[in-house]
């Protein structure tokens, strides 16, 4: 059994290449599957005509086999599959008109035209509204035309009992409608098969995105990390110097009290130098508090995402203050002009993640020789300017190299 899904399955895929799309494959296997089908019914008929000696009658089914034979190797051959399913439309909507005209009309037959409709189901494959209602205008004509002519098949009329016509209408009812049934079944599943693909593809997008995105705001801590680490190491030197400095005038003033050669002059002179140590020590470590607090905050918001309401002006000061270490690298000064009564309830991580790499990137790419400033200490600098404006109840915040 297994070995037969296998080459049903092969034989579906004969119209495909690496090119074509989930869609496309899905076209070609409901038309396939539709001369499958339809070709076993014609075996079932042709076989029947056989046994009652109506040869003529069953040169139909046995051509529409035969056809779909050609048609498929031409197809697996070609790829056309343009070509091949206007053929295989064109077979399964006329060759049931034919087989039930010599086999003595409409109810002779058991309405065996009913198998011409299998085609316009078969039209869906070319995915056009206007196409498949052409091809149900022809069903319509063939339908007609088959009750025109039905007086003139009587000729071929084999005379069989109602019993026989009641069974041959019950056949092609059943086997008629079981085709529409399982092609409806195929593309039902076929087009859940591809909802459900199309679900994973979107949960992996999710994901890769997720994982873009916490990459990204990985990069952002990476910058803050390595510039608050260069930034934080400059006050705790100067920090340490001044504290040993402190203790080595402490204790020239021990050695000079302990040999009683300590001199108003000399203890004034140690005290002035140890207030001006620790004026120093005290303001670079406060600087590196407030440097460190605000890559706490700038931090904490890339991680979680929280919304809440912040000072936009001094969120981005703070921000800048974090990213000192590249901005001084490269010789830059942010300006911020955000007006600082604006106040956002927003997510603080998102514009800081935003601002840093539009920061870095500016700091990066964003400079020529044109865009050099004599700042008033004398030196070449760079400037970016942060600013923002409300236009049409939007509230804009631009990062512009000047």
């Amino acid at each position: 059994m297994a070995f037969h899904f296998k080459s049903l399955a092969r034989i579906l895929t004969i119209a495909d290449t690496e090119f074509s799309t989930e869609e496309e494959s899905r076209q070609h296997g409901f038309l396939i599957y539709m001369g499958l089908l339809m070709s076993c019914g014609g075996l079932m008929w042709g076989t029947f005509c056989l046994f009652f000696d109506l040869y003529l009658a069953a040169s139909i089914p046995f051509g529409y086999i035969s056809i779909t034979i050609l048609n498929f190797l031409f197809l697996y051959k070609t790829k056309n599959f343009f070509i091949a399913q206007k053929i295989q439309i064109l077979i399964s909507l006329i060759l049931p008109f034919f087989f039930q005209y010599f086999l003595g009309g409409f109810v002779s037959s058991g309405g065996n035209v009913l198998w011409s409709v299998i085609a316009v189901f078969g039209s869906f494959t070319l995915r056009d509204k206007k196409a498949s209602i052409v091809w149900l205008f022809f069903f319509i004509i063939v339908v007609i035309t088959s009750g025109i002519v039905d007086s003139d098949a009587k000729v071929y009329d084999l005379g069989l009992s109602q019993s026989y016509v009641i069974l041959f209408f019950v056949v092609n009812f059943i086997t008629t409608i079981s085709i529409i049934f399982s092609l409806y079944y195929y593309f039902v599943s076929s087009e859940e098969d591809a909802r459900y693909k199309l679900k994973e593809s979107l949960e992996e997008l999710k994901k890769a995105k997720d994982q873009l995105v916490e990459s990204e705001r990985m990069a952002s801590l990476d910058s803050l990390v390595s510039g608050v680490a260069h930034e934080v190491n400059t006050p705790l030197g100067v920090g340490l110097t001044g504290v040993s400095q402190i203790n080595h005038e402490i204790k020239k003033m021990k050695d000079n009290y302990h040999a009683e050669t300590l001199t108003e002059e000399a203890l004034l002179g140690s005290i002035s130098i140890i207030d001006k140590l620790s004026q120093t020590i005290n303001e670079r470590l406060n600087n590196a508090a407030t440097l460190i607090k605000s890559f706490k905050d700038i931090s904490v918001d890339q991680h979680f995402e929280d919304k809440r309401e912040f000072i936009l002006k001094d969120y981005i000061d703070n921000l800048i203050m974090s990213l000192q270490n590249p901005i001084k690298t490269k010789q830059v000064r942010v300006v911020n002009n955000i007006d600082e009564n604006i106040e956002l309830d927003s997510y603080p991580g998102t514009f800081s993640q935003i601002l840093t790499n539009l920061i870095l990137n500016s700091i990066t790419h964003g400079f020529d020789d044109d865009k050099v400033r004599e700042s008033t200490l004398g030196y070449k600098e760079h400037i970016i300017e942060i600013s923002s404006k409300v236009d049409n109840d939007v509230f804009l915040v631009k990062v512009e190299v000047v």
